[in-house]
């Protein structure tokens, strides 16, 4: 196998958030995600991401793997819930099982500093014990608003930023893509970035792939800082 697309699966986070989706869709993404191609046992992708509702299926199948378990939650996709209903929901999934929260930042208050920053603090108390992956939804904001929400959730203890929820918004863009590679580059901590929403085709991820190596170095992009989130990528990539 090309060595890209190898890396590419390695990092990928299997996505299975469909409105429909049931235990059934649970099961399924972990197998994949165990053995997405028989001929090479070793290899495997980073995480499977599912809803909440379907944790304790996919712990089940999952534990003693090395694939971890992230949770879309925290009001994902759409932070307007009340602030404490979005942090009992971070909380529920760690306790479920959860190795990995994504949870969408609230957009609203890119101008209010000291709500925005409350709100990160607080979300990084609710997810302790896991690695909180902060979604910027880079596709809904002006290339300072992206700037500034992450900055905001690195300087509050994010583990990884976030492009996109993959929801209703627009999903990311080159643009966008290096805003957040560039804020992880000048963050002064190892800080992990995923990309997300409306990656589909080889040469698409191939082309993120390539940009973060021209701005983080060649040899950055690996599983424990680098993810690509899709539900369809996979077939692509092993087609």
């Amino acid at each position: 196998m090309d060595p890209d697309r190898a890396l590419l699966i390695a990092c990928l986070d299997l996505t299975s958030l469909g409105d429909v989706d049931d235990a059934l869709a649970a099961h399924a993404v972990c197998r994949r995600a165990l053995d997405p191609f028989p001929e090479h046992p070793a290899l495997h992708v980073a995480a499977v991401c599912i809803w909440p509702r379907w944790l304790a299926t996919a712990r089940g199948y999952l534990t003693d793997s090395p694939v971890r378990l992230a949770c879309a939650t925290g009001g994902f996709p759409v932070p307007d819930a009340p602030l404490d209903t979005r942090l009992r929901e971070i909380e529920r999934a760690v306790a479920a099982g959860a190795d990995e929260v994504d949870v969408p930042i609230n957009r609203f208050l890119v101008d209010e500093r000291g709500a925005l920053e409350g709100e990160l603090s607080a979300t990084r108390r609710a997810a302790a014990g896991a690695s909180w992956k902060a979604i910027v939804e880079t596709g809904a904001l002006q290339p300072n608003q992206i700037r500034t929400l992450a900055t905001a959730a690195i300087a509050a203890g994010a583990d990884f930023v976030k492009s996109s929820t993959g929801k209703d918004v627009p999903g990311v863009t080159p643009e966008g893509a290096a805003i957040l590679a560039e804020t992880v580059r000048d963050a002064g901590r190892q800080v992990g970035l995923k990309l997300s929403g409306g990656i589909r085709g080889v040469a698409q991820a191939t082309n993120h792939l390539q940009q973060i190596r021209a701005i983080l170095g060649p040899g950055w992009p690996e599983p424990s800082r680098f993810r690509i989130g899709a539900s369809t990528l996979l077939d692509a990539l092993l087609a």
